[in-house]
């Protein structure tokens, strides 16, 4: 018997996932490609990678202020959406695991947006992605993740909420399983179709990103606590935000 497939990719491969969140703008993206300028010190025309680029959004942003990226992703479905919806000139995307080896090393720099980490069952695995970013730097080059607050995600987590697009009715649930958050996806198209999906991700804290970082042997820098760059405030914070530096 085939093996079913991993959450991400069942989800990452739906259609539904980019109509669910297209409310993440590319206004927000454009936030997010400032704060890397203002504080990685990577200059325009630096070789960038997008690690879990989606259909890219943020990788467009980067290009258009003069870095060269390569976006990668573990879903084909939203590299094609990506190379649709999103070229560019200083942009080329391709199909890739965040675990590693990256396509074009070594980079100046490499950044991970969206809380596009913490997916893997088994913690080992979701250290080796900091392995693999370090392993893909050049001397000097850096790094920067940007994830959830896990404590405002416990303290905060709506349990249940209701969206209808285009007459589909998408319900989502949301618990915590240690060291999870899940989050059930049901999308119901009346007398036609449902369609169930899911997300997790481990919440992992900053102390952990850090430990983790620090671990395959990058620098950290600073911690931010949102795209406007303002220090990481555990209790008030809305983002954790790792700028790391290869030795």
């Amino acid at each position: 018997m085939k093996p079913s497939p991993e959450w991400y990719q069942s989800w990452f491969e739906s259609p539904w996932y980019m109509r669910l969140y297209r409310h993440r703008t590319d206004e927000e993206a454009q936030r997010a490609v400032r704060l890397i300028e203002q504080c990685s010190g990577l200059e325009r025309g630096a070789r960038l990678l997008d690690l879990c680029c989606g259909y890219g959004r943020h990788a467009l942003a980067l290009a258009e202020r003069g870095y060269h990226v390569s976006g990668v992703d573990i879903s084909h479905y939203l590299i094609d959406r990506a190379r649709e919806v999103y070229p560019h000139e200083n942009v080329t995307y391709s199909v890739g695991d965040m675990r590693g080896p990256y396509p074009g090393a070594p980079f100046d720099g490499i950044v991970n947006f969206f809380t596009s980490f913490g997916y893997f069952d088994v913690h080992d695995e979701n250290a080796a992605v900091f392995r693999a970013v370090y392993d893909a730097l050049r001397p000097g080059g850096i790094f920067v993740m940007d994830f959830f607050n896990a404590r405002r995600v416990r303290e905060t987590l709506l349990p249940e909420s209701m969206t209808i697009l285009d007459d589909v009715t998408i319900i989502q649930e949301r618990r915590i399983e240690e060291p999870f958050v899940r989050k059930s996806i049901l999308v119901s198209n009346p007398c036609s179709y449902e369609l169930e999906f899911e997300e997790r991700v481990w919440l992992y804290t900053a102390d952990e990103l850090v430990t983790m970082a620090s671990d395959a042997g990058l620098m950290i820098r600073r911690l931010a606590g949102g795209y406007e760059g303002a220090p990481f405030d555990e209790t008030t914070s809305d983002r954790c935000i790792l700028f790391c530096q290869k030795p």
